[in-house]
């Protein structure tokens, strides 16, 4: 598991080394001495802390301001803020009020510090690891239906923002009732446990998700991308799931474990639905399976879409 990064805010060097030395078999530390330091931090693209412990003297601002500056940052909203300050109820009341998770009193107790300060990384590992939990599909260990819904919406607000593309297929597994009245329900589990961790294997960026639509059916979303890095991806999918070599005894297209798949694509515009890339890898799915199966399918016809979902 990668280390919870904490970054220290203390103008005080000893401090800075005594926490450091407190933390260093737990998470990875960073220092700041200096509040145009912090600035850096906050800046920073591919930061992404877990805990900021930062002295309340340590910024010019309000504590309030600060704190929630800090959460409006998308790359900071889960970094929890940790403030350290003057042995004083009345001061840790303010920085509990401001936005702070904790507060550790100064001059620094170790046991106690370092107790509260595991505690803090427990309780943001606990509430990770559920929010993974939440978001994943029991039996394929991918994303669930709930997540694929918001991740959509939320790459498609994107796109409309940036003026940028984003790309669909919608994945069925060729004969699967069949797989399952031949095989059982056992095996039909483990082949969609199998078909799904294919399918993961094929996207190689951070921002792709690999889903469960439901049944036999997975969905996988490509932002920023262009309809021939689609294709790729779908022919690339097709071809691990060929390599597992399932047997498919009772399917009528092929002796093994085959897909058929419908790519949609497009630069949605101010005002469109995300409706639109769904509807139109679905019609696309429906097309492939239609001529046979074992195959993909481009959807080609969004203006009729488009005109249906605005009536």
């Amino acid at each position: 598991m990668t280390q919870p990064l904490i970054i220290i805010a203390d103008q005080t060097l000893a401090i800075q080394a005594e926490l450091a030395d407190l933390l260093a078999a737990d998470a990875t530390v960073v220092s700041a001495v200096q509040e145009e330091q912090l600035q850096y931090w906050l800046g920073s693209p591919t930061l992404k802390p877990d805990l900021l412990l930062l002295d309340r003297n340590f910024i010019r601002e309000d504590l309030s301001e600060f704190c929630l500056r800090w959460r409006s940052n998308p790359l900071l909203r889960d970094c929890d803020v940790l403030v350290m300050g003057p042995d004083s109820a009345n001061d840790e009341a303010q920085a509990l009020l401001a936005g702070a998770v904790d507060y550790l009193r100064k001059p620094l107790h170790p046991v106690l510090a370092l107790a509260r300060l595991k505690s803090q990384l427990q309780r943001r590992q606990e509430v990770a690891r559920l929010e993974a939990l939440s978001a994943t599909d029991g039996l394929t260990g991918v994303a669930n239906r709930r997540y694929l819904d918001q991740f959509l919406l939320a790459e498609w607000r994107r796109a409309q923002r940036e003026s940028n593309s984003i790309g669909l297929i919608m994945v069925d597994i060729d004969h699967f009732k069949m797989y399952n009245d031949f095989y059982g329900h056992v095996a039909g589990d483990v082949c969609l446990q199998e078909v799904a961790q294919a399918l993961q294997s094929c996207v190689q960026r951070p921002c792709d998700l690999v889903a469960r639509y439901g049944g036999e059916e997975f969905a996988v979303i490509l932002p920023s991308i262009q309809i021939e890095g689609v294709e790729v991806v779908a022919r690339r999918m097709q071809q691990a799931v060929s390599d597992l070599k399932l047997p498919h005894d009772a399917s009528a297209t092929s002796d093994i474990v085959t897909l058929s798949m419908g790519m949609a694509w497009c630069e949605p515009t101010a005002g469109e639905d995300c409706r639109l890339l769904m509807t139109a890898a679905d019609e696309a799915l429906y097309t492939a399976k239609s001529e046979g199966r074992n195959r993909m399918s481009e959807a080609v016809d969004l203006a009729s879409i488009r005109m249906l979902l605005t009536n």
